[in-house]
């Protein structure tokens, strides 16, 4: 990840990011190895408080695993049922 020109890359490839997921794996890099909770994401990533009816945080993790992880391998992105997300290599 280049925080200068807002590129990420995986092995080898750009990989196209729209702001707001840019910014999501920021934050994820930023913790890695420590489960972040959906409400740390949307007060951090969103800057928003966290309300608990909307399911935008489940959205951008879908598209960053689709964008990040789909086509490669170690998995980076990964869930801790019931207590959030995290980022490791394995």
């Amino acid at each position: 990840m280049n925080l200068d020109t807002k590129n990420v890359y995986r092995a080898g490839h750009l990989i196209p990011l729209t702001p707001k997921e840019f910014g999501l794996l920021v934050f994820l890099i930023k913790n890695e190895g420590r489960v972040v909770s959906k409400y740390d994401i949307m007060e951090q990533v969103w800057d928003l408080n966290f309300d608990s009816g909307t399911n935008v945080v489940e959205v951008y993790i879908n598209f960053l695993r689709k964008k990040i992880d789909r086509n490669y391998e170690p998995k980076l992105i990964h869930t801790k049922p019931g207590m959030g997300y995290y980022l490791a290599a394995n």
